[in-house]
């Protein structure tokens, strides 16, 4: 969260415990572990990425595609490694702002036999912190952007990577974002998410945008809403809302497309300064289908 008004001690904190790194991507499947040079999602067209061979029987379910999505205050407070544990059971794709890339949460990936990928902003006590996005299917496709806090100067980072579906020849595009917090104005800010749009504009398929937003203020609002009608998305419906606020705006959202939400919660935690959201997604039906290799 990092809210504006505790800069001052922040950047103290900064200054004694932050070091910056060369952008790039740590990736992991499960029995193997490698790091690559970034793919820039503003430099390159994700249709064109270098693909991932993948099988013809591999892909999401598109009955039950389970989403968690959490800003993890860098594994800071007690517990954290409990909750997340517990958080994390029987999901298919996990979406971390904040990700402390430390022993605890590369073992808790490595219990549930996860792929994950986490495109680094800088390091925290020689940790790796990013965005991190896990799943029980390797991506077919990513790249990842770096946006520069302009009073800070540390970056926010987002990804997207796509997935396959088992019986369809479209993709889930996943696109986790850690939103620029400290601007005294909005227009650093609304370039990261313009990016983002113009990214998501290239896919056809359904869609999920999940993170923290840092959309505390009414003009912060306001770009999300024009993105989410730019590129036909749905806001999640909340029934018990324990989303994080800050002036009395939610933070962090999950939009979607191509997709009918169900199972919404958003449970109280003490082991993070933002709550988490965990939501199960049905595929809508596609134009047109592939035949699995089982039929």
């Amino acid at each position: 969260m990092n809210h504006f008004f505790t800069l001052a001690p922040l950047m103290l904190l900064f200054s004694a415990c932050v070091s910056t790194t060369t952008p790039h991507i740590s990736s992991h499947e499960p029995d193997h572990s490698f790091s690559s040079i970034i793919q820039r999602c503003d430099s390159i067209d994700i249709e064109q990425t270098q693909a991932i061979k993948q099988s013809d029987d591999i892909g999401l379910n598109p009955n039950s595609i389970s989403l968690l999505n959490w800003n993890t205050y860098k594994g800071g407070k007690k517990n954290w490694g409990e909750d997340f544990h517990l958080l994390s059971q029987h999901k298919d794709i996990i979406t971390l702002q904040e990700a402390r890339l430390n022993k605890e949460l590369h073992s808790t990936l490595d219990s549930l036999k996860l792929y994950w990928e986490l495109t680094t902003a800088f390091l925290y006590n020689e940790d790796e912190v990013g965005v991190l996005t896990a799943s029980n299917v390797s991506p077919s496709k990513l790249c990842s952007i770096h946006s520069h806090e302009p009073v800070i100067k540390l970056p926010k980072t987002l990804m997207v990577s796509k997935y396959p579906i088992l019986g369809h020849d479209k993709e889930l595009l996943v696109a986790n974002i850690h939103s620029i917090n400290f601007t005294l104005g909005i227009d650093k800010y609304a370039e990261q998410i313009n990016v983002l749009q113009d990214v998501i504009k290239q896919h056809q398929g359904p869609v999920i945008v999940a993170g923290d937003f840092n959309s505390w203020s009414s003009s912060r609002v306001e770009i999300i809403k024009q993105f989410e009608q730019v590129l036909s998305l749905k806001s999640l419906q909340y029934q018990n809302h324990n989303r994080t606020t800050v002036f009395g705006y939610a933070i962090d959202h999950v939009f979607y497309r191509g997709l009918t939400p169900s199972s919404i919660e958003t449970p109280k935690v003490d082991s993070s300064d933002h709550n988490p959201i965990m939501v199960n997604f049905s595929v809508n039906h596609l134009q047109k289908e592939v035949t699995l290799a089982n039929d």
